[in-house]
């Protein structure tokens, strides 16, 4: 679907939404956009970063954005595609980034109220802001979680906590991945674009700042996280070795009785004791007292430490 909107008398903001066949010849033969680009800019799976066709006057840029769902446990992130053509600013979205269209269409809005917007650049800058910043309310939820976790598992350790913990990393993968690529990408702007007015290279820089703060939360949220998780799996194991250490002593000890016993069931005549009328109640006092010998000798060979 293309839906487009004035942004001055020279520009338009064409929003592309999932696009039909005929839509991405339209694309092509009315507003400059070039089949390369246009396969880079539709593709769901690719990594942030800045594509420039210098012969065709297109700039695209992969953009990775936090997508707010509930249907996930952990963070979901998706590009979405912001193309600068000679005359034009082009959004691709899907699905999962729809909601990056109401963002724009609101700044632009925005922007027209107090003003002619002079420049593209002035309309992208801010919904890049926004877009970096999102990112910090599902940081701050996900090291929420994560002391709530430590602090259960400070209590009882439970495999249900570990599990949840994997999910809360996997989510900050997602986000760490986003993040490193959207400054890079930023960073590749700014080098690219060196003539910006004053106003357009503070704003850039805004973002950059925005999106290296959220990377280091990231980062930090990461590394924490990971630490407690391997803390505590290094818990259940400890646990396990404990509860195998003692399955190990029960059944060397409860082994004893089986000897014994088995000696005597043999009907051997020389054993002692065996015609005697209290032989079983003798063999039962043999078998208690090694197992006291037993277990007297593994405490006192500390094999619990």
């Amino acid at each position: 679907m293309l839906s487009t909107e004035k942004i001055n008398s020279n520009s338009q903001w064409i929003s592309v939404f999932e696009p039909l066949p005929n839509e991405r010849q339209a694309l092509i033969n009315k507003y400059e956009v070039t089949q390369e680009m246009l396969g880079y800019a539709i593709d769901p799976y690719e990594k942030a970063r800045v594509e420039v066709d210098p012969a065709a006057g297109v700039t695209l840029l992969i953009f990775d954005v936090y997508v707010p769902t509930h249907s996930q446990a952990s963070a979901q992130t998706a590009p979405i595609g912001i193309m600068l053509t000679r005359n034009n600013l082009i959004t691709f979205t899907n699905a999962q980034t729809n909601f990056v269209n109401g963002l724009i269409a609101k700044e632009l809005a925005l922007l027209q109220k107090n003003g002619s917007i002079s420049d593209r650049f002035n309309l992208v800058f801010p919904v890049l802001y926004q877009l970096s910043t999102a990112y910090f309310g599902p940081l701050r939820k996900a090291d929420q979680q994560r002391q709530q976790l430590q602090e259960s598992l400070g209590k009882h350790t439970a495999r249900k906590a570990i599990t949840e913990m994997t999910e809360i990393e996997t989510g900050l993968v997602y986000i760490l991945t986003s993040l490193k690529g959207n400054v890079s990408l930023l960073e590749e702007l700014k080098r690219r674009y060196p003539d910006l007015s004053t106003k357009q290279q503070n704003d850039l820089d805004d973002v950059i700042v925005e999106a290296q703060q959220g990377l280091e939360m990231a980062q930090m949220t990461s590394d924490v996280s990971e630490r407690v998780s391997n803390a505590y799996t290094k818990v259940l194991d400890s646990n396990l070795n404990e509860t195998m250490k003692f399955l190990t002593v029960y059944s060397i000890v409860l082994s004893i009785p089986t000897i014994v016993s088995g000696f005597y069931g043999e009907n051997v005549k020389t054993l002692p004791f065996a015609n005697s009328a209290f032989a079983w109640q003798i063999t039962v006092l043999i078998a208690l007292i090694l197992m006291g010998i037993c277990l007297w000798i593994m405490f006192n060979k500390r094999w619990w430490h």
